[in-house]
């Protein structure tokens, strides 16, 4: 592998050195909009057009081409995926969808249900590294920030558009993600909706075979529905926004979260989630008024003998923010609410609420670019903390250096504090809240390099380093050491959670992008390396913290040869392995996947036929102990994108 690693990398390094444009495209790293170039952190933006080209179906098989975004799947096809950035757990990841926060309160395994179908999204830019100042101050490991056709349509000319795809592929999978897009001079709309269903893979059931229980054979069937639509109006001086979605998730569970003999698990969850702003321009500021709630819903069940556990979470989150202009510096201030909810059968009924306060400022000093702020974050849990964050960025000639520094905060989930709770006489090696868990904290610090080399070949490189305390895990405890909790059996081991003392994570993100064009024929080409090690103070076992790769490659390359288009790609991890033998349950020390996509357009009409590849070498592994990751998968479809543009002078 190092062999192919460096020939590929000498391959790219030996072409032309000539003057590109520096990347001007507009980012929201924080809440004021600036150049990618300005902005000071490690973004990448991916276009609707790198979406269109990948063999993917779902926003978290997309992340897997992103370096520095680790995913740990449960299966394919976007059943259920865990989102970690740099070395962080899944649940320091921020989640958001035009501005506002999808993140669940009752365990981050939701935050991949992510309710806005693949047709509707535009773009969407991953900012790497703490942006907790502007964004929440769980912004840890960084941000996932999906941008929508509605929402980017207020600032763009009249247009519309119908896109979607359809498709069959083996153990009868259906999938259809459709969506249908239009701005008039004031009034927009979208609707969109996205179905996979499939009676997914047999496996031997383990349980049957080594204990007798369940049946012989297992199928992990899945039924996934996305439903969204969105509503716009703008003029000179206002813009307002409103979305409304819903996202139902019907799938086999078995070993998602337990590696029992018992484990027969189905689960159902139902999210429902709605969002609006409204903006207000003059000469001088622009205020903007956010507001998003989000009803989530799960029913699970890890054995048909037992009663399942049911759970409904809801989050209300608002933001009132005003970007004014004094002189040549950009000021944005602003405060924050938030508040969420629980009713659970194991987990008991609760509460949280939440305030933060900010001001963010962004000026330009001849050839430097500095932008940063300051959050003040309270609530019963952390009391008030102080949230810094400070991004420099100094373009020169054809590079920009940058480097970004800042602290942030996580308080614990429901699913850390109350996980069984309320569940008596709880039976050993079950996972166990703690009610008494205080916020993690993070400091973090970031240097790359941007390398625009030619209008062919753009490469990227960042040093990463993050010192964390109070992080939350769970970990290996004896009944007698727990005194919070009475429902637990004498001289029991259980998997509590508990604050690790500390931790340090640091590593190296390494991108490249290059574009090959003979006549007839373009390749674009991709290379993205990402080396991460996190170690703590002690020799504590814990479940999540280091639950990462350490070498993480992806490459591809997409090659365009008239109407017919074809993608490669490839991932290969090296992590820690784990091993459960009574379940056949294996994490390997090494594996790799390939998925590849053909189409073809047609001349006539922006139609294309796809065939679609999943794991082309049907290889075998498994992200999370226990659940195994589909083997090689073929589909086949019909994609299309019909666009109408009537171009007028945009409305600001």
């Amino acid at each position: 592998m190092r062999k192919i690693f460096f020939g590929i990398l000498t391959l790219f390094i030996i072409s032309g050195f000539s003057q590109q444009t520096i990347d001007s495209v507009i980012v929201s790293a924080s809440r004021i909009p600036v150049k990618k170039n300005e902005a000071g952190k490690s973004v990448t933006v991916l276009s609707r057009i790198e979406i269109d080209q990948l063999p993917i179906t779902t926003v978290d098989e997309l992340l897997q081409y992103v370096a520095g975004v680790n995913l740990n799947s449960r299966g394919g096809f976007g059943v259920q995926s865990d989102i970690g950035m740099r070395g962080s757990t899944f649940s320091q990841v921020l989640i958001l969808v035009d501005n506002q926060r999808i993140n669940d309160p009752l365990t981050a395994h939701f935050n991949s249900n992510i309710p806005i179908p693949l047709s509707e999204i535009d773009h969407i830019e991953i900012i790497r590294g703490s942006a907790a100042v502007s964004y929440g101050a769980d912004a840890v490991g960084g941000i996932i920030h999906i941008k929508t056709k509605a929402y980017e349509g207020l600032w763009k000319d009249e247009k519309s558009e119908f896109t979607g795809s359809v498709a069959l592929g083996e153990n009868n999978l259906k999938t259809t993600d459709v969506g249908f897009n239009q701005q008039k001079q004031k009034i927009g709309y979208s609707v969109s909706m996205k179905t996979t269903q499939s009676d997914g893979e047999q496996h031997v059931n383990p349980n049957f075979v080594n204990a007798s229980l369940g049946d012989s054979l297992f199928n992990n069937y899945f039924d996934l529905k996305t439903y969204s639509a969105a509503l716009t109006f703008r003029n000179k001086r206002f813009k307002v926004y409103a979305r409304a979605g819903a996202d139902k998730r019907d799938f086999a569970a078995k070993y998602f979260y337990t590696a029992s003999n018992y484990d027969e698990s189905t689960e159902i969850v139902n999210s429902y989630w709605t969002q609006a702003s409204a903006c207000y321009n003059n000469e001088n500021s622009n205020t903007e008024l956010n507001f998003s709630y989000r009803n989530n819903s799960d029913s699970f069940v890890f054995n048909p003998l037992f009663a399942p556990n049911s759970h409904t979470t809801e989050r209300y989150n608002g933001t009132l923010s005003q970007n004014r202009k004094i002189g040549k510096t950009t000021l944005l201030y602003g405060i924050q609410s938030d508040f969420q909810s629980i009713v659970s059968t194991d987990r008991g009924d609760h509460t949280l609420a939440s305030t933060g306060v900010f001001v963010l400022a962004q000026k330009s000093f001849k050839e430097m670019n500095f932008n940063g702020g300051l959050r003040l974050e309270q609530s019963k849990k952390i009391g008030l903390q102080i949230v810094p964050q400070i991004n420099l960025s100094i373009p020169y000639k054809r590079y920009v250096f940058r480097s970004s520094m800042g602290r942030s905060i996580r308080q614990a989930d429901f699913t850390e504090r109350f996980v069984s709770y309320n569940i008596p006489s709880l039976s050993a090696g079950r996972n166990v809240g703690n009610p008494d868990l205080v916020a993690e904290s993070a400091y973090s610090f970031d240097f790359g390099i941007d390398a625009y080399q030619n209008d062919k070949f753009i490469w990227t490189n960042t040093l990463f380093f993050r010192g964390s305390s109070n992080l939350i895990d769970y970990t290996i405890t004896q009944s007698s050491e727990i005194t919070n909790l009475t429902n637990l059996l004498d001289s029991a081991s259980y998997l509590y959670a508990t604050n690790v003392s500390e931790a340090l994570t640091f590593g190296n993100e390494f991108g490249l992008k290059y574009k090959t064009e003979l006549p007839s024929l373009s390749i674009n080409w991709l290379l993205n390396y990402t080396f991460i090690n996190t170690s703590t103070s002690d020799s504590t076992v814990s479940k999540y913290i280091a639950n990462h790769p350490i070498h993480n490659l992806n490459l591809g390359a997409t090659f365009k040869y008239h109407q017919l288009t074809w993608n490669i790609s490839g991932t290969f991890i090296n992590r820690d392995s784990e091993i459960v033998k009574n379940i056949n349950a294996k994490i390997k020390n090494q594996y790799s996947r390939f998925n590849t996509k053909l189409s073809y357009t047609s001349k006539a009409m922006p139609i294309s036929i796809y065939l679609d590849i999943r794991n082309i070498f049907n290889s075998k592994y498994q992200e999370i102990l226990g659940a195994q990751m589909p083997g090689r998968w073929i589909l086949a479809g019909l994609s299309w994108n019909i666009k109408h543009l009537k171009v007028k002078p945009i409305i600001y």
